[in-house]
């Protein structure tokens, strides 16, 4: 299975946000790519702390300041 490069697949993420908002399912019929593939980009670029669709929000740290 070929890979696909970073800049194609952050496209393919940024689909995700504002203004398309499209979600994985969309996209994956779209793109023909797998849903569990585009759950595991996506998973992948929320740990490198890029904004992504989600359920949950992720928690903004806590300034050292306040705790």
């Amino acid at each position: 299975m070929p890979r696909s490069s970073e800049e194609w697949k952050e496209a393919v993420l940024s689909r995700m946000l504002p203004p398309l908002n499209l979600t994985i399912a969309e996209i994956s019929r779209r793109e023909g790519i797998g849903v569990q593939t585009l759950y595991n980009w996506r998973d992948k670029a929320k740990q490198r702390g890029r904004p992504v669709q989600g359920k949950k929000p992720t928690p903004e740290p806590k300034p050292s300041s306040l705790l």
